[in-house]
């Protein structure tokens, strides 16, 4: 990745006039990023969770780059959400403390292993949708202080359960020996064309549902976890406890 520092206006969300000259021994293709748009960036998603209450922790899956994920801890970010082990792990040998796995992850054989790596040395959370990922989790991470947080589909249709599914996976995780840490949804559906609001009333929705369930069982929902760039103006601050965006550092 090649820098450019103050080539253009730092406008969050709008790209800047091409710098009047590029380095000369400049390879292509490449990717070219304007550092003072991108703090700009980062600021202005920092401030906006900062200024409705919610946590933010963002996707490192757009950037995948150490040092723009420090910024981010360093403007406030309460962790970082990944999507993979692996990522994890290369964030966890980092540094990152908090670190949460988006995404319902089969914990088997290696994988499993290396989750309870994971666990003896960061704050960890990871996604599950079924009962049988919640017994695969149990078997990986039982006894440790990782949280299994319960995917919602909240309109995007890729993964998660619908809201009343939601109780009978949190008692799937509790009789799997791992603590339910809560609920999140991505609306994915947001960046379609004129989706933005729409997608941001599903997810309140369907994240409020959710959490009255859950906790209906007799399960702590602390963590309610939601919000895409196109959706994280919109985001229903009474609803939602945090946000997930990624793609705002860049705005590609």
């Amino acid at each position: 990745m090649s820098v450019l520092g103050d080539a253009g206006a730092a406008v969050p969300g709008r790209g800047a006039a091409p710098p009047s000259e590029l380095p000369a021994d400049l390879r292509t293709p490449c990717v070219l990023v304007d550092a003072t748009i991108l703090r700009a960036n980062l600021e202005a998603m920092a401030t906006q969770a900062q200024r409705r209450g919610l946590a933010l922790r963002p996707h490192a899956k757009t950037h995948k780059c150490l040092q723009i994920a420090h910024s981010q801890l360093a403007l406030g970010a309460a962790g970082l959400t990944v999507a993979t082990v692996g990522e994890a792990e290369t964030f966890a040998d980092a540094g990152v403390a908090d670190l949460f796995i988006a995404y319902p992850i089969w914990a088997d054989a290696d994988r499993g292993r290396r989750l309870r790596a994971l666990a003896d040395r960061v704050v960890l959370r990871v996604g599950v949708e079924s009962r049988e990922g919640a017994a695969l989790l149990g078997r990986a991470l039982g006894g440790t202080t990782a949280e299994a947080i319960i995917e919602i589909d909240s309109g995007h249709h890729r993964t998660g359960v619908a809201p009343p599914a939601a109780a009978a996976i949190a008692q799937a995780v509790a009789a799997a020996g791992m603590r339910v840490g809560g609920i999140f949804t991505f609306p994915g559906h947001g960046y379609g064309p004129q989706h933005r609001v729409s997608a941001a009333v599903d997810e309140a929705r369907a994240l409020s549902e959710a959490a009255q369930l859950v906790e209906s069982a007799g399960f702590e929902c602390a963590m309610r976890s939601g919000g895409s760039t196109p959706t994280a103006a919109l985001t229903a601050a009474d609803v939602l406890t945090e946000l997930r965006p990624g793609v705002y550092v860049f705005n590609d």
